[in-house]
């Protein structure tokens, strides 16, 4: 975060990876408090198995343009961004590159009739080079010392090749500062010939650093500190509690969360009004059978 905003505004990219619900994009999202304090700007994606991976980025910054629709066009951020783009991607209303992105067109030149008759229901992100171009130049207007930008694209594993590319040349644009990209992936479902791997290795090859960061599973000692604090009782009390929800959920924090959840709602885990304090049945949870989304 420093690097990327304060020390020379050179572009970072950061890599987290780890299993599924061990707190990357929570991570990610602690990013925020600080980056409105700089008046900074987040876009984020999310790749999944049900969506088309090159609608991700064109929508990631579709919304965020769509959030500037409510604010006042006077507005000398709104002004100097407009303008910036401008620049960047021209001034024709028309520009197919726009047809994916109406926020952005509608940011750009208000509710205007265009000839353009072609759908936004097409494929999203060309794999012309062209188009990665104008992908990037955005990004290069969006981003700058006194609106830094960071763009978190979540579950990277998932993403394809025009995407990941669109990376790279965001990475090696000389024009681009005060940005950091944000990144997360399933550390269980990408190997080393994965399309991802076989990117990041190659923007390390062309000299350009990769920060990776690793969530690892909570150890038990975390889980009785977390169990400890979410009932309010001693860390002596919790032990044997914790030790069954750590073997049962593997550590990871938010199935630790989940079974701390069912626990409740089953009422293996209640509030004990006679003690005025919470209790449990350590038998029952047991021989309690996890659920398969935990």
């Amino acid at each position: 975060y420093n690097s990327a905003f304060v020390i020379g505004g050179q572009p970072v990219m950061a890599i987290v990876s780890g299993y599924p619900g061990a707190g990357k994009s929570t991570l990610i999202n602690r990013i925020k408090g600080p980056l409105n304090q700089k008046n900074g700007c987040f876009v984020e994606g999310k790749f999944s198995k049900e969506c088309r991976p090159d609608f991700v980025l064109s929508s990631a910054l579709d919304s965020f343009f769509g959030r500037f629709l409510h604010s006042s066009m006077q507005d000398s951020r709104v002004v100097s961004m407009r303008w910036r783009i401008h620049d960047a991607i021209g001034s024709s209303a028309d520009n197919r590159f726009l047809i994916s992105m109406p926020n952005l067109k509608k940011f750009m030149f208000g509710n205007i009739e265009t000839n353009t008759r072609e759908s936004s229901d097409g494929v999203v992100i060309k794999s012309s080079e062209r188009c990665k171009f104008l992908f990037v130049k955005v990004i290069s207007a969006i981003s700058c010392r006194s609106h830094p930008l960071v763009l978190f694209l979540d579950d990277l594993q998932w993403a394809d090749e025009i995407t990941l590319d669109i990376m790279r040349m965001i990475m090696r644009d000389p024009d681009i500062n005060y940005f950091l990209l944000l990144g997360t992936y399933r550390e269980n479902e990408v190997i080393q010939t994965h399309p991802l791997s076989s990117k990041l290795n190659e923007l390390r090859a062309q000299g350009i650093q990769v920060h990776t960061i690793k969530v690892g599973q909570l150890e038990l000692e975390n889980v009785n500190s977390l169990v400890s604090d979410a009932l309010y009782l001693p860390p002596s009390l919790c032990r044997s509690l914790s030790s069954l929800v750590h073997s049962k959920t593997g550590g990871i924090i938010l199935f630790v969360l989940q079974f701390l959840t069912s626990l409740n709602e089953e009422g293996l885990l209640w509030f004990n009004m006679t003690e005025g304090r919470w209790d449990f049945d350590l038998g029952r949870i047991r021989v309690k059978e996890i659920s398969e989304n935990v």
